[in-house]
This record gives C-alpha cells, sequence and structure tokens, in this order.
C-alpha cells in the first residue's frame, strides 16, 4: 500500500469499500498468509518487525470465525504497552468465546505494542508513539512499518473496531468511551458500549482509532483506569461492553446491558496546578464538581498553603493524576463539561461516605 493508497485521516470522504461480511460467502479470509475457515479459531503469530539478532517479532492474533456469516471486529490493546487493562480485557473474550459461540469474526490482538509490553514502556524503542502512526508506511520509520502491517492485515479484514486503553502513567481514568459521533455507525457502537460517559471528539488524526473511520471501519476507543495494573472492575467494564456491541451487531445471542445513564460530553479540560508542592488531591473520577468548587489543595513541605485549585466549570471528573508531587503546569484534574446534560447526572447521583457527589458506574 503505497501513501498516495493510504485512507484519508482528515474526515474527507471515503470511497465505497466492499465489507467482510459481504464477502463472507466466499470463505476466504487470509490474514498472515494462514487461511482461516468459516468454523475455525487460529492462533496466528503476526510478523510486524526484526530484533537486532534478525528474529522475527512476532504479536498474538487470535482470530474467531463462526459457522455462520456475519460482521468481523477487531479487539485491541497494549497499542501503548504499559496500558494493560485491554490486555485482559481482550484476552478474556478470547477465553469466554470461540466459533461455536458467534456468529462472524473476531480478531484480537491483546498485545500490539510488543516492544513497549516487554519493556514497561509506553513507547516503541525509538520513543515513537505507534498510536501516532497509523495507517502507517511500509517504506517508512519502523512505526510505520508496524501500523501498516497491522492496518493491512487487521483492520482491512474488519468491518467495525475496539480499542482499549488506560489513562497514562501518573494518571488514572474513569471507565469512559471515546467516539467520533458525526459517524452513524460509531455512534451506533459508542451507545451499545454502554459506558456512562461518551466523549465525542474524533481522536488525533494518526490514531488507530481516527485511521479506521477514515477508512470506512467504524471504530470506538475504551478507556479505564491506569497503568502497570490490572482493575478488575475497569476489566470487567471492558469485556461487559464488548460483548454489548458483538450483541448489537448480531455476532451474540444475549440481552444488551444498559447502565442507568448515559451522558454525551464534547468539552473537556485538563485543570493544571498554577504553582509547585505536594498535592492534597479531593476531587475522584466520577464525581460532579461545580464551577469554582474545591479539586485540591497544594501546600509547601512545611504544610502551609501555597495554591488552592478550583473547577473552571461545572463537570464531571473523567481522570486524575495519581503523584502526589506537582510542578507549575501540571495536569491534575480531566473535567467533562456539562451543559444540557447535567440535570441527568444530578438526578443519578449517589453520595459517598466522605460526603462527594458520584456517578454510578455498573460493572
Amino acid at each position: 500500500m503505497s501513501r498516495s493508497s493510504i485512507p484519508p485521516t482528515d474526515g474527507s470522504p471515503v470511497p465505497a469499500r466492499e465489507s467482510s461480511w459481504q464477502k463472507a460467502g466466499t470463505g476466504e479470509l487470509v490474514i498472515g498468509g494462514r487461511k482461516i475457515k468459516p468454523g475455525e479459531t487460529q492462533e496466528i503469530l503476526l510478523k510486524i518487525s526484526e530484533f537486532y539478532t534478525s528474529n522475527p517479532v512476532n504479536i498474538p492474533l487470535t482470530v474467531i470465525r463462526g459457522h455462520e456469516p456475519g460482521p468481523s471486529v477487531f479487539l485491541t490493546a497494549a497499542i501503548h504497552g504499559d496500558e494493560l487493562n485491554g490486555v485482559e480485557i481482550v484476552r478474556s473474550v478470547i477465553q469466554e468465546l470461540d466459533h461455536n459461540k458467534i456468529n462472524g469474526t473476531l480478531l484480537c490482538l491483546p498485545v500490539v505494542n510488543r516492544f513497549g509490553f516487554l519493556t514497561h514502556s509506553r513507547y516503541l524503542p525509538d520513543r515513537r508513539d505507534l498510536n501516532r502512526h497509523f495507517p502507517g508506511e511500509p517504506r517508512g520509520s519502523s512505526a510505520d512499518r508496524i501500523a501498516a502491517i497491522i492496518f493491512m492485515q487487521v483492520v482491512a479484514n474488519a468491518d467495525y473496531g475496539m480499542d482499549f486503553h488506560t489513562a497514562a502513567v501518573g494518571r488514572t481514568n474513569l471507565p469512559h468511551l471515546r467516539a467520533d459521533l458525526s459517524r452513524r455507525e460509531v455512534r451506533r457502537l459508542a451507545r451499545a458500549f454502554g459506558t456512562e460517559v461518551i466523549v465525542d471528539k474524533p481522536g488525533s488524526p494518526q490514531s488507530l482509532r481516527a485511521a479506521s473511520v477514515a477508512a470506512g471501519v467504524p471504530a470506538i476507543l475504551y478507556e479505564g483506569g491506569e497503568t502497570f495494573r490490572f482493575q478488575r472492575r475497569n476489566i470487567r467494564k471492558g469485556i461487559a461492553g464488548s460483548y454489548n456491541v458483538l450483541a448489537a451487531l448480531g455476532m451474540l445471542p444475549i440481552p444488551p446491558k444498559e447502565p442507568k445513564l448515559q451522558v454525551i460530553v464534547k468539552k473537556t479540560e485538563w485543570v493544571r496546578a498554577e504553582r509547585g508542592g505536594i498535592l492534597d488531591l479531593i476531587a475522584q473520577p466520577g464525581e460532579l464538581v461545580y464551577e469554582h468548587e474545591e479539586l485540591a489543595v497544594i501546600e509547601n513541605p512545611f504544610g502551609r498553603e501555597v495554591s488552592t485549585v478550583v473547577a473552571p466549570f461545572t463537570g464531571l471528573v473523567l481522570g486524575t493524576t495519581t503523584r502526589p508531587m506537582v510542578s507549575p503546569g501540571d495536569a491534575i484534574c480531566h473535567l467533562a463539561k456539562l451543559d444540557r446534560t447535567l440535570a441527568t447526572v444530578e438526578k443519578h447521583l449517589y453520595i459517598t461516605a466522605s460526603g462527594r457527589r458520584r456517578i454510578p458506574v455498573d460493572v
């Protein structure tokens, strides 16, 4: 695939593509040189690069193809190698489903960035962020080449996609979904997934999600938790959301699970420290805060307050820092602005033991 043939990522029109569902009757599905027939599950080591020793760098791809035709869906995790909740979400789907339980096809990549996964790093060895290089370029940088292989072997064989993430290192996120709701099929997936909060944004232009959507493969991104950990509540939420989407697509014969509330937000903003010091964080993910409400206090080592951090607008706390030390400009609290959805959120709030206002998160 040459650069000129790579789909645009700027939202411009995409040529119509024949979906793998439309081609399902032919029985032809070939990935990494392996042919997967209806009624088969295959474990494939997909080569994405080579080590200095000339040995192949492979990533594990499980293809589950049902007996009956249906959509093809990719599930990807650990594009950032230190974000582990998604690894367990995708592994759980692989372990719990097989070709006798689904219609259509699942393309499951629990560890996309093998380099970062092995070295406990977000990045590739050259410090590039793989999720800023899709759809890739076969003759480009190492990141471009890896992205191109994944895009051509996996995304090109899919009709829909789900990508799983956590917050970056030193932060934590409320489980929520990110999706470009201006796209009808993306909106359908996002609502079906079942998170309480959906952030309506297209994503970075060369992210896997945005590049997939631009190529005609509707995709959504799940965010939940923090790096370097398996957090069971966030994992259960991701698994349940995956099954909800598969049910909505007619691939799993199960009833969907709907959240108690679901709000769509368009504006989010990181509230940052104006002074350096030791952080006493008050607000937590999932809480409702009102404009000018205190989010955190920054103190010096002697215990004297040097700064108070307040909410610039009324919103939901999507994420926070996990570090108790801050410098000027450090991100402290990620707020999602609530306007017309405020009344809906207030209706469903519960009060914690410490008196904080929190939305219910079903897991």
